[in-house]
């Protein structure tokens, strides 16, 4: 192989790697199913739950594909909706009307239930210089018909049967109350299913009586290096960066590699739709 020939190939093959990483695999998404047996409740058929999250609307999250992801996602007729957290990356690179108008193609299709993220506002958000509360995301969430628990909790009833839903609040923004968010929870009813964006919340809710949490915040390390893995998890415990994974007494944690992305790129780690299916 001549000089020239050496050079332009490496430079051909750096150029290919950037397109693919800020082009092509940002926008690919996979749509992942998963069976999780809970033992509480009865359940008239398989219960199916659409989990999305990390959003992050931005300069780098486009609503025309955050409306592919929610179309995407929708096809696998979900009986309820859970999204947990993340759904702007800050205070100033999306459209709010617009977000509200994508968001109802959720919620006219299922009950649509969410937690909150990081960088929807709060002492997080506030110390990078946006939302100091989460009132703005809320507003729009709500304007689209979904349902927020903010360490709080809901009784659900579908047509598969009723679950019941707890939201926590963010972790990072020192908003993660887990006695709150289960005050007056039935013990002997329905399946219990916690919404959490950051895994490590689960520290305020050890003892608490859910059967299947559902988090996001990782990306699933949104890089993903061969042989190696992740470089960075932005969670202390790494057992729950991706994936569905036990928990003591017979518990999960779903933790999804969520729909959008920081800084427009992704590597080896593509976005996820996850449908988590109940028996």
């Amino acid at each position: 192989m001549t000089r020239r020939n050496f050079f332009f190939g490496t430079a051909g093959a750096g150029v290919g790697s950037y397109s693919y990483a800020y082009y092509f695999e940002p926008s690919w998404l996979e749509a992942t199913e998963k069976q999780v047996a809970i033992a509480r409740g009865r359940l008239r058929r398989p219960f199916r739950i659409l989990h999305l999250s990390d959003l992050h609307a931005s300069e780098y999250i486009p609503m025309r594909y955050l409306v592919e992801a929610f179309e995407k996602g929708l096809a696998a007729k979900p009986d309820l909706i859970c999204l947990t957290g993340d759904y702007i990356t800050s205070d100033r690179d999306f459209d709010a009307a617009a977000y509200v108008q994508a968001l109802k193609r959720l919620t006219s299709a299922a009950p649509t239930y969410a937690a909150l993220g990081n960088h929807d506002g709060g002492d997080w958000a506030a110390r990078a210089g946006w939302y100091p509360t989460p009132d703005p995301v809320i507003q729009i969430l709500e304007k689209a018909g979904v349902t927020v628990l903010r360490n709080r909790n809901e009784q659900v009833a579908t047509t598969a049967g009723a679950v019941h839903l707890v939201g926590l609040g963010d972790w990072w923004s020192n908003d993660c109350h887990g006695a709150r968010a289960f005050e007056g929870v039935p013990l002997e009813e329905s399946p219990i299913i916690c919404l959490n964006h950051n895994p490590d919340g689960k520290e305020e809710c050890l003892q608490a009586p859910w059967e299947l949490m559902l988090c996001g915040h990782t990306h699933g390390g949104q890089v993903m290096v061969p042989f190696y893995g992740p470089p960075r998890i932005p969670i202390i415990d790494k057992r729950y960066a991706h994936g569905l994974n036990p928990f003591d007494g017979g518990r999960w944690i779903h933790t999804t590699r969520g729909v959008g992305n920081i800084l427009g790129f992704r590597i080896n780690c593509r976005p996820e739709l996850s449908t988590l299916v109940l028996t």
